[in-house]
């Protein structure tokens, strides 16, 4: 068995000037609106795996996209790290894979331009991470300084889709 780790752009947030401090950013209600629209085509893109696990930055916007996702797939809370906010050397996203059972999902819930970096490092992949992008790796059990393969890459829109279908 694989393991397997996506990276998550959080939703929509409200503009910077409603709320000056960035940590404390909330999603819009639109964000909101379209996270909740997207989560059912998530949940088909993850399949038979149930294992899944969810980590994610502490800033608000993250912490309520990751809580949104961690009840509307019946998961276990979500960790939270530091380093997920202010873009940690990709060992410690290899730290997150390392963690992992063989068969298991992470879903790290992050910002710009952090995820777009590590899935550079991750897979060879440099994607851009608009609010509500997904892209999902897949690695050997052996992880060792390997790159991932990469497995799909949606935004919200075409989330959005796959639920229709």
């Amino acid at each position: 068995m694989s393991k397997y780790i996506i990276l998550y752009r959080h939703g929509i947030a409200e503009d910077k000037a409603v709320s000056p401090n960035d940590d404390l950013r909330s999603l819009s209600i639109r964000g909101r609106r379209l996270l909740a629209r997207s989560i059912a085509g998530l949940k088909i893109m993850l399949g038979r795996h149930e294992n899944v696990k969810i980590f994610s930055s502490p800033k608000l916007r993250a912490v309520e996209t990751a809580e949104m996702l961690s009840s509307e797939l019946d998961l276990e809370p979500p960790k939270y790290y530091d380093f997920l906010a202010t873009g940690g050397h990709i060992r410690l996203i290899r730290g997150i894979l390392e963690e992992l059972e063989h068969g298991e999902v992470a879903i790290v819930v992050g910002h710009q331009p952090f995820l777009s970096v590590w899935s550079q490092e991750l897979s060879g992949f440099y994607l851009p991470f608009k609010k509500g992008t997904a892209a999902c790796y897949k690695f050997p059990n052996d992880i060792t300084e390997r790159k991932g393969e990469l497995r799909w890459y949606l935004q919200t829109r075409d989330f959005i889709k796959i639920k229709g279908k």
